[in-house]
Parts: C-alpha cells; structure tokens; sequence
C-alpha cells in the first residue's frame, strides 16, 4: 500500500499538474480536462488506498478507456492497463519537453510555474527511488 501510495504522490500527481498547468499556459481546455480527470482518479485511488487498502479505478485515463474498449479478461487485462499507463507516462514527459523545449515555462503565472517545478522533483525523486527499489529487490532474489 505504501508503494502504491507513494506512485500516486510522485508519478500520478505530478503528471495530473503538467497536464493541467500546461492547459492552462497554452490556453488547451482539453488538456486542462484530461489533467482534471487523472487527477479525480488519482485523488480516489488515494483515498481507497488510504480507507480500503486498494485501488478503485485504474491509475490514469487512459487506461481506463483502453480497457473500457478492449474489454480484456483475465491476464489480459493487466497487459491493456500497462499500455494505457505507458502511453501516459510518454505523453507526459513529451509534455514536459514540450513545455520546456518550447520556452513556455517563463510564461506560466508564477504559482503554475512553483507547481510545476514541486512536480518535476517529486517526478524525478520518484524515479530514482522506484529504480532503487528495483535493484535492492533483485539483489535480495539473487541470492
């Protein structure tokens, strides 16, 4: 539970609050929408985690409507959810770049851009952590 938790505060999160202050900054209501809705489910997830020890809904969006158009069964389904999160996951960072390679993070008001910047650092340390954990874990299966 700790570790879905902690997902949701440095993966889920942050990615809600690029999408939505880059929607914001580039005048993209759809973007703006998609950022809101992740974040609904991410803030639901939250609170199941928190109440009920699991996640409800999938972990973002897209997820959620590939599996709501494939209809998967089984092992199937978890395979359809890990593409919608991947396809996120791209979209987000290539958000970031984006905003960052376009020079559009000067234009943000100035609690956006405070925002953004709380949401790259937990992104990244949420990263580095997830990547750690992963070597610690293989090290303790190898032996």
């Amino acid at each position: 539970m700790i570790a879905a938790l902690f997902e949701i505060i440095t993966v889920g999160l942050p990615f809600c609050a690029f999408k939505i202050i880059a929607g914001l900054g580039l005048n993209q209501i759809w973007l703006t929408v998609w950022g809101a809705l992740d974040l609904a489910i991410n803030s639901i997830n939250m609170l199941s985690l928190l109440l009920v020890r699991k996640r409800l809904l999938d972990a973002c969006l897209l997820s959620l409507a590939i599996r709501a158009a494939k209809h998967p069964k089984g092992e199937a389904k978890s395979l359809w959810q890990d593409l919608g999160n991947s396809v996120d996951v791209l979209l987000s960072f290539a958000l970031v770049a984006f905003m960052l390679g376009g020079g559009f993070l000067p234009t943000l008001a100035p609690l956006h851009l405070q925002v953004w910047n709380a949401s790259v650092i937990l992104n990244v340390l949420g990263a580095g952590s997830s990547r750690l954990s992963q070597s610690i874990e293989g090290l303790k299966q190898g032996r």
